[in-house]
């Protein structure tokens, strides 16, 4: 098993250790009501930047500093928003976290895809040529 490291932040006066395991992909999904890849993608499949309090739960869900609270994520983005930062510097973050968390895939350049032929399922079996 390998373990992934949290990736700290620093949030309008909170240091945030962020981390996306299963566990907090399924609970961020659930309180989203929605996939977490329906937040980078609009329905004709271009890119987008979700709202702003759908990446503020995210950052709440990934959060893996203890005893932050929801009131906590949002005083401290009216902080980091009047310190002259933006949605979108937020948005890169979480697109790092994503990344980093393995949540877009693999990144692994030792890793090869092998092609092989995929079996077709016709509707009547197949006879070895030799049958035939």
């Amino acid at each position: 098993m390998v373990k992934k490291a949290t990736k700290e932040f620093e949030f309008g006066g909170l240091t945030l250790d962020l981390k996306l395991t299963a566990r907090d992909i399924l609970n961020i999904e659930k309180r989203l009501g929605k996939s977490m890849m329906s937040l980078f993608m609009s329905g004709d499949g271009s890119m987008k930047l979700p709202p702003l309090n759908e990446i503020l739960i995210v950052l709440q869900g990934a959060n893996q500093t203890h005893g932050v609270t929801d009131e906590d994520i949002f005083k401290a983005f009216v902080k980091y928003f009047e310190a002259g930062h933006s949605p979108m510097d937020i948005f890169t973050v979480l697109t790092d976290l994503f990344q980093a968390s393995g949540f877009f895939g693999s990144k692994d350049p030792d890793m090869k895809i092998v092609s092989e032929s995929a079996p077709i399922l016709d509707s009547e079996p197949t006879q070895p040529d030799s049958l035939l």
